[in-house]
């Protein structure tokens, strides 16, 4: 095994572990709301210690595997140390109010919203990491360093992201007369989706307050060569041509295709929707794949990963990942207890791939010049041939919420306030070109107040 792979856990281990977590609770999109869950290291180093805060991961077996590994760091090092794992929806607010009040955790791992620009001053520096981090796992990943560096610095260091990619019925598409080869582009899949609405088997593409709706119609935007902002960050591109097409496709896409359910949807209600056997295509994360691996093997049999759709503006097709991103605080007692931390995940970077059955994507070069996804050598029990088009999520292929411009401020209030789907509801709710102009008002009304000159 290569250099790269030093430090990981054996297939016999990982097995082990695998089968006393199990896949069953891989169903859920997101993890549980509410107070979060604990798991402690004990230690005798009580000059230090290290809290840790986090999502609620989408694959479980990830976080049983993770406070496993922090509570055996914290004992090796002496430095007890917790891991409290909390809705994604509930830590952009509980880091507003730990930067607020200088109190809390010594490291955050933000994912999707990442907020490393609005809370720049409350930030340590983090080069080192990202020096031994690409020591150990090659130069960082475009998508890793749009999210990190920050005016010059690195203010966080952005473990892995989620690929966002279509899954689809491919016995349904079949039975429509759709080959998955054929489709390429999202008409392609708006076609193959109006076939299985027409027959009871509509697509899902939620069009409400969720994360899937901020990425799934970001994807359509910069595919059809639409944005919010231009390359600047600053100067919007709502008025141009492009932005209306992306409305007036929105609209073609919704009352064609999609299920009318998407105004209410969460972040699990599509997985619901796919694992239910109703629902035709949906464009998420192989985390609904996954929950049905197991429970339902004929559901699983027929479902396809395929390469990010692609538009006019993109022929290649591109997507929108979430990244995730650790940041330490910089009141924290406990900064270098932290880093080293992370260090230490890092030398064992492929555990961690592993124990999240393949959907961490990394962020750093060198595993990607492996088959991650298809050889076992490198997937182990997870890869297979099906995961395949997760080699191609990387580069200009996987985007952002800023782009063209810095994943800013800016850009993040518009994500975090869902202006983008509430700007879709507003077109697909009234037909034609009224329900478009009503859109642009809307947005114009909405960017007004978040882009001032």
């Amino acid at each position: 095994m290569s250099e790269l792979w030093k430090g990981q856990i054996s297939r016999r281990d990982l097995l082990k572990g695998a089968a006393t977590v199990g896949l069953g609770a891989a169903a859920a999109a997101c993890g549980p709301a509410g107070v979060p869950t604990k798991k402690a290291a004990t230690g005798a180093g009580l000059n230090k210690s290290l809290s840790i805060l986090q999502w609620s991961h989408f694959i479980p077996a990830y976080d049983a595997w993770l406070d496993a590994f922090a509570a055996d760091w914290g004992r090796r090092n002496r430095i007890p140390t917790t891991v409290d794992h909390i809705n994604t929806y509930d830590l952009p607010a509980r880091i507003a109010s730990e930067a607020a009040t200088h109190a809390g955790h010594d490291m955050i791992e933000m994912n999707a919203q990442i907020l490393t620009y609005l809370y720049e001053k409350d930030l340590v520096e983090m080069d080192d990491v990202l020096s031994y981090a690409e020591s150990k796992l090659g130069p960082a990943e475009p998508i890793a360093k749009r999210v990190a560096f920050v005016h010059g610095r690195w203010l966080g260091w952005t473990d892995f992201y989620i690929a966002i990619m279509p899954i689809v019925r491919t016995d349904l598409a079949q039975q429509y007369g759709y080959s998955v080869d054929q489709l390429k582009t999202w008409t392609d899949y708006m076609n193959m989706a109006a076939v299985g609405k027409s027959n009871g088997h509509a697509a899902g593409l939620a069009i409400s307050h969720c994360n899937d709706a901020n990425h799934n119609w970001r994807a359509v935007m910069y595919n059809m060569g639409a944005s919010i902002v231009e390359h600047d960050s600053k100067t919007l591109a709502i008025d141009k041509p492009e932005f209306r097409q992306f409305l007036e496709f929105a609209q073609e896409f919704y009352t064609k295709a999609n299920t009318p359910e998407v105004f209410a949807w969460d972040d699990a209600s599509d997985n619901r929707w796919l694992d239910s056997g109703v629902g035709v295509y949906i464009h998420d994360a192989i985390s609904s794949m996954r929950s049905v691996q197991s429970t339902n093997p004929t559901l699983y049999k027929n479902l396809a990963l395929r390469p990010p759709e692609a538009g006019p503006g993109m022929p290649k097709g591109a997507t929108v990942v979430d990244p995730n991103c650790y940041i330490i605080w910089n009141w924290s007692k406990n900064q270098e207890a932290a880093k080293e931390f992370l260090k230490y995940y890092i030398d064992h970077y492929h555990e961690a791939f592993l124990n999240s059955q393949l959907y961490n994507m990394p962020t750093h070069a060198n595993p990607w010049k492996h088959q991650l996804f298809t050889d076992p050598a490198y997937g182990g029990q997870w890869a297979s041939p099906e995961f395949a088009p997760l080699q191609e999520v990387r580069g200009e292929k996987a985007l952002d919420f800023g782009y063209p411009g810095e994943p800013n401020y800016q850009a993040n209030q518009v994500l975090a306030q869902y202006i983008l789907p509430d700007t879709v509801a507003t077109a697909v709710r009234t037909p034609g070109s009224a329900g478009v102009d009503a859109a642009l008002s809307f947005i114009r009304q909405q960017l007004a107040t978040i882009y001032k000159s």
